[in-house]
């Protein structure tokens, strides 16, 4: 690993529920001695290296359905139990949009029994740095606020899209000639759509053409269908797509 690159390991890419080899969304993003985990689902710890990914850790929670913050209990107690055997020393800060007030406060409520410094998003940190690795979010069309994430370097660019709507989203934009588009793949064509809250696989391809994104990454998937069929779908728009595979790292690199 050079120092300039970017290593993303899906740690979750299955939603709403877990199962032997796939858990609720998570990413893990490293970058110099930084790591950003994007979302925090049921299960992701399986995938982590513990202690040492739960140092100068960062949590950054998309919005405040369960399936998408839900390990971060398990993490609370977690960091609390490696602070008193001397594991670890730096708080471990955790970002939340406000979401809904219950699941808000919940959270929150953690602060008091974790190693955690709960932050809220973006209005009162629009854009977070880590050395010169930038980060600033986006707003999506969602049933609760939900934000896309994008981590930015002079070189890279990274964007995550959590759950999106297809109509009014502002992906094709705020990932504009990204390195990697992760971007939720919910449904696929014959499914139907309830409300638009999320977005089908060839959506995701459509608005990877649209950014001109390098390479396409799908997540989001219900676990009981096959991930090539998502893939298979979104390659109609944009060929060099793959679906998130929980521990396959990929390392963004300047060429």
């Amino acid at each position: 690993m050079k120092n300039d690159d970017i290593v993303v390991t899906p740690l979750g890419t299955v939603s709403t529920y877990c199962t032997k080899s796939s858990n609720c969304p998570g990413f893990l993003v490293e970058y110099k001695n930084h790591k950003i985990l994007l979302d925090c689902g049921n299960g992701i710890s399986r995938f982590l290296n513990i202690p040492d990914d739960l140092k100068n850790l960062s949590i950054i929670i998309s919005h405040l359905h369960s399936d998408h913050y839900g390990e971060i209990f398990s993490l609370a107690q977690t960091s609390l139990v490696l602070k008193r055997l001397g594991y670890i020393d730096e708080k471990i800060k955790v970002y939340i949009p406000e979401g809904t007030k219950e699941d808000f406060m919940h959270i929150k409520s953690l602060e008091n029994k974790s190693h955690f410094d709960i932050i809220t998003y973006p209005y009162k940190c629009s854009k977070l740095n880590f050395d010169d690795l930038n980060v600033s979010f986006s707003l999506n069309p969602h049933d609760i606020l939900t934000y896309s994430t994008k981590l930015q370097t002079k070189n890279l660019k990274l964007v995550y899209s959590s759950d999106t709507g297809y109509k009014g989203n502002t992906l094709e934009e705020f990932a504009k000639d990204a390195n990697l588009l992760i971007c939720e793949s919910t449904f696929l064509r014959g499914q139907t759509k309830a409300e638009d809250f999320h977005l089908f696989a060839h959506e995701a391809g459509k608005i990877a053409k649209g950014a001109n994104v390098e390479k396409l990454l799908l997540t989001h998937f219900w676990p009981s269908i096959d991930k090539q069929k998502y893939v298979d779908e979104a390659k109609e728009f944009f060929e060099n797509t793959e679906a998130a595979e929980e521990g396959k790292k990929l390392v963004l690199r300047r060429m």
